[in-house]
Order: structure tokens, then C-alpha cells, then sequence
């Protein structure tokens, strides 16, 4: 597909490209129409029985809602149709609920229950680079330098390289487990048994929910991230160095993931104010 072929040279993850040629195809095989066909209406009733069906949240029949409208809007562009039916279909209302971080307590339970030495270098790597799981995945041994606590990771999403750190404890964990492992595979994270592959993001996620399961935790990966950038907004670093470290394009994006603590908002309302 053309669109998909823009997509990609806008440097877009293979990912992305994937769900918005899955969108795509999807509401064509439901609407059955010719592309200059397709109306509004259709487009209306195709996100209704789309969230009918699948029983999907507000916020991810926004993500399909977008992902439409930036085909049509390229397909209006380049001159396949008169004018883009999505253009009259406003965003849909997303409940804004509170995304907590882990509180201290259940990070400390975590890593007492971890099972191996690798999967508690991960917690500590993914909470001490605030890195999304698939970035985690795609590190190899090469891009850690241990002795200076640093670490570069290949961003995702952008496409951006970024330098991140490690804290004291996650260079213990990892220097331990890098230690122990006799394969050479140069993935900083394999599997426990041969040959050794990879772990991929799907096999880190499963890791992480079992975990989760066994402090009785809701656990996910990307909490660690959440739970990182919230730290650094509470210890004072400025919102401009936590985009940065984050990897994020916008100062926006960035607030979504902090956590205001209501003690911290108290005692500068005491110390400001009173």
C-alpha cells in the first residue's frame, strides 16, 4: 500500500505501520466500498460497531479514529478523493483516570520476589533508564557501560538515540547477571535456557505480569517507567530534563506520565503560601 510505503519513509517503527495497515484494512473489509466512495456516515457507523463488537475503550477508538483520519487526509493529499469524510468526526471523549506509579513499598516487594538475577537486573535497568519495554528489549550488551553508569538506548518511537543512567543498585544486579551468563549472545537480556535468544517484549511483559501476580501487584512494564519519571519530578529535576531523559518530543506527553504527589503539592503550598 502507498500510504503505508509514506509511512515508512517517515521513519515511523514497523510497529505503527502494522496497526495502521491493520486499521485500514479492517474498516475497508467492514464498509465495503470503493475509497472515494466512503462517507462520513460510513465512517460513523463503522467506529460505532467497531466499539459495539469489540467492546474497546474511549481511548483506543480515538487511536483507530486517527489512524483513519490520517489516511484519508493522505489519500485527500495526494488527490484519490475530493475531500477527507473523517475530517467531521470529533475526538472521542477519553476518561482521564489517575495512572498511579508503583509506590516504594511495592517496588521493594517486586524485587524480593523476583525469581533470577536477570529478571532483577530488568526491574532495576527498566526502572533506572525509564525505558519503554521494546527498548529494553533491543539493548545489547554493547550499548551498557557499567563503569560509568550510563547506558544508550535507540528510541522507538522517533527513532532517536538518547543517553540514560543507572543507578547504583541496577549495576550491581546487571553486573552480577552479565557475570553469570556463559552464552555469547550479544543481547543484553536472553532466555534462561538454550540457545539463549533474545528476549523479546512479549516474553518481558509475561515476566513482569507473573511477577505481578505473585505480590498480588498490578504489574506491567511501562509502570517502571511511569514510576522513574515521577521520582525525578519529585527530587526536583526540571520538567525540560525529564522530557529529555524520557525520550519524548513534547512537554505534554511528558506531564501525562507524572504523578504529582499530594504530600509534595502540601508542603510547597506550606512553604510557598502559608
Amino acid at each position: 500500500m502507498k500510504y503505508l510505503a509514506c509511512k515508512r519513509l517517515e521513519n515511523c517503527s514497523e510497529g505503527t505501520i502494522r496497526s495502521y495497515g491493520l486499521a485500514i484494512a479492517k474498516m475497508f473489509e467492514t464498509i465495503g466500498k470503493n475509497l472515494s466512495d466512503i462517507t462520513t456516515d460510513d465512517i460513523r457507523y463503522y467506529l460505532a460497531l467497531y466499539r459495539k463488537n469489540r467492546n474497546v475503550s474511549a481511548g483506543y477508538l480515538d487511536t483507530i479514529r486517527r489512524y483513519l483520519r490520517s489516511f484519508f487526509n493522505w489519500a485527500n493529499d495526494e488527490g484519490f478523493i475530493s475531500y477527507n469524510p473523517v475530517r467531521q468526526i470529533k475526538r472521542v471523549k477519553v476518561p482521564q483516570k489517575i495512572k498511579k506509579p508503583y509506590t516504594p513499598e511495592e517496588m521493594e516487594k517486586l524485587k524480593r520476589n523476583a525469581e533470577t538475577e536477570r529478571d532483577l537486573a530488568i526491574i532495576e535497568v527498566m526502572y533506572s533508564t525509564a525505558g519503554r519495554v521494546g527498548e529494553i528489549s533491543s539493548l545489547n550488551r554493547s550499548d551498557v557501560h557499567i563503569s560509568d553508569h550510563e547506558c544508550i538506548i535507540y528510541g522507538q518511537k522517533g527513532k532517536k538515540e538518547r543517553k540514560v543512567y543507572l543507578t547504583p543498585e541496577s549495576c550491581y544486579h546487571l553486573r552480577n547477571y552479565l557475570d553469570s551468563r556463559e552464552d555469547d549472545n550479544p543481547a543484553l537480556f536472553v532466555g534462561l535456557r538454550a540457545p539463549h535468544r533474545r528476549l523479546d517484549k512479549s516474553a518481558i511483559q509475561t515476566m513482569i505480569h507473573k511477577l505481578g501476580v505473585r505480590c498480588s501487584i498490578h504489574a506491567h512494564p511501562h509502570k517502571f517507567r511511569r514510576t522513574m519519571l515521577t521520582d525525578c519530578s519529585s527530587r526536583g529535576m526540571s520538567l525540560q530534563e525529564i522530557q529529555t531523559y524520557a525520550g519524548h518530543c513534547s512537554p505534554e506527553t511528558t506531564m501525562q506520565y507524572i504523578s504529582v504527589k499530594e504530600s509534595s503539592v502540601k508542603a510547597s503550598f506550606t512553604k510557598l503560601i502559608m
